[in-house]
């Protein structure tokens, strides 16, 4: 037996339609993914997606940001033939800087960019993530903060709303920042000197 799900993509905040494909053995679960991308803060991209998927990819809600855009995602699952999952949630962006930092860069290929400037992280993104894989044909790699949720999958590879897709990621913990960790530093000491006065 396989599942069967909507397959669909289109730009916008609202579940797409489409016809249903047969899923592959492997897959059980439908998918939709919703996601938001900005530059600078101003929104310039809704994609809403709808296929078939493993479990591991279902609620899954975060962000990822490299330096003045930001990407917001989340996943919902509903597990019988041609089922609508409920619509996905996303996240309230983060905005203040949680001390860690990350290595940061993007390129339009299949292996990780390398690079050595950095990005100042935010909310929940206490990961340092890299990227990289093919997309429908388009190469794409980057390197930066990420919520703990999108390291999940560390290799995808399959058909997801007719979109082709192949990608490797890899997440490690972020380092706090010197300021920061002088930061802690100086409040732990301030604290210790009014205890014991």
């Amino acid at each position: 037996y396989s599942l069967s799900c909507i397959q669909c993509v289109e730009a916008t905040d609202a579940p797409c339609s489409g016809t249903a494909d047969v899923c592959a053995p492997s897959e059980d679960a439908c998918i939709s993914k919703y996601a938001l991308t900005s530059i600078g803060g101003i929104q310039i991209s809704k994609l809403f997606v709808r296929g078939c998927g493993t479990r591991s990819q279902c609620s899954i809600s975060g962000s990822l940001s490299i330096p003045l855009s930001r990407m917001v995602a989340s996943t919902t699952c509903c597990y019988t033939d041609r089922c609508m999952p409920s619509r996905p949630i996303l996240p309230p962006a983060p905005t203040n800087l949680n001390g860690v930092v990350c290595k940061t860069c993007q390129g339009l290929q299949d292996y990780p960019c390398e690079s050595d400037e950095y990005i100042n992280c935010v909310g929940n993104e206490t990961k340092c993530i890299s990227q990289f894989g093919t997309t429908s044909g388009a190469k794409t790699a980057l390197r930066g903060c990420s919520s703990p949720d999108l390291c999940k999958n560390p290799h995808e590879e399959g058909s997801f709303g007719g979109l082709k897709f192949s990608m490797k990621i890899t997440c490690t913990d972020g380092t706090a920042t010197l300021h920061y960790s002088l930061y802690l530093l100086s409040a732990t000491t301030i604290w210790l000197f009014k205890v014991m006065n």
